[in-house]
């Protein structure tokens, strides 16, 4: 496994297990484990076919970096999203910053490999996270703690008899914690877990991620059987040795989603993106 593909898996890894749980789940109080594992497999199942769906939107995001505060109204495409930069820490972005964006923007736009690398790499990420989808009902051994509101409360917890195959079996393997499922459309409403325990690679000499790493994710309900993220706060730390020290803290709310054309390619939203700025400068 390339290394420098795990320490970008990491992150995602930590977002993954909020979807693994999405859809099927139609919970009573005082599950027994049995029980919840077969519906957690049910689960798996159908968020495997939702994600074969793909479908794309747009929305701002707002993300918090270095002590800053970052707005970006962001894009989804076929290739590779695009973000554009609105606003840093309440100001609107001087000339240099949007011409530091314009200039990312048209190296993508006139590279045509590069996108389908980028796109190769998403792709690589979706297989890997249908993989783990597919241990999930394995890997973990859950309880239900009754309802909260309109969402039942399940906690999960590492399956001490599960053995983990590769690096990402591995984390995922060491995380815990609670899920909140929405029941009127049996999907995830929020989710917070951490890393219960340090996982070592190579007995330390390849590298680690740190124990007490967390993840703390909320979902929101766009149209019937379609739920987008729209806070997610991670904190990882970690180790390797060919990528030194591993620093994932990510802090970013989404809101203001609005569905894309199907098949909308990275040229295409970067015009929809010039006819928003356009349509501003005119009011202004």
């Amino acid at each position: 496994m390339d290394l420098s593909k795990t320490m970008s898996l990491l992150v995602h890894i930590s977002r993954f297990v909020a979807f693994a749980f999405v859809a099927g789940m139609v919970l009573t109080p005082a599950l027994s484990s049995q029980t919840a594992k077969v519906l957690i497999g049910d689960a798996c199942y159908n968020e495997l076919q939702q994600r074969e769906k793909r479908t794309l939107w747009s929305y701002v995001a707002e993300r918090r970096s270095d002590n800053h505060v970052f707005r970006e109204q962001v894009i989804e495409t076929v290739e590779v999203p695009v973000r554009h930069l609105l606003a840093v820490d309440g100001n609107p972005p001087t000339s240099v910053q949007l011409k530091e964006e314009n200039d990312r923007h048209q190296e993508l736009l006139n590279n045509a490999s590069r996108r389908r690398a980028i796109w190769k790499q998403q792709d690589n990420d979706e297989k890997m996270m249908a993989e783990l989808l597919r241990i999930i009902p394995e890997a973990f051994v859950f309880e239900d703690l009754g309802k909260e509101g309109k969402s039942e409360r399940i906690a999960f917890h590492p399956n001490p008899e599960f053995k983990p195959k590769t690096y990402e079996q591995r984390i995922l393997h060491a995380l815990d914690g609670i899920v909140l499922v929405d029941l009127q459309d049996k999907r995830i409403a929020r989710l917070s877990g951490s890393l219960g325990t340090r996982v070592v690679f190579g007995y330390g000499v390849i590298g680690h991620v740190e124990q007490g790493g967390t993840t703390e994710i909320t979902r929101v309900r766009l149209s019937p059987g379609v739920w987008k993220t729209s806070a997610e706060k991670i904190d990882i730390d970690g180790r390797f040795v060919m990528l030194k020290t591993i620093n994932k803290h990510q802090d970013e709310s989404r809101t203001g989603f609005e569905p894309v054309a199907p098949n909308t390619t990275f040229a295409q939203a970067l015009d929809k993106i010039a006819k928003i700025d356009r349509s501003a400068s005119s009011k202004d």
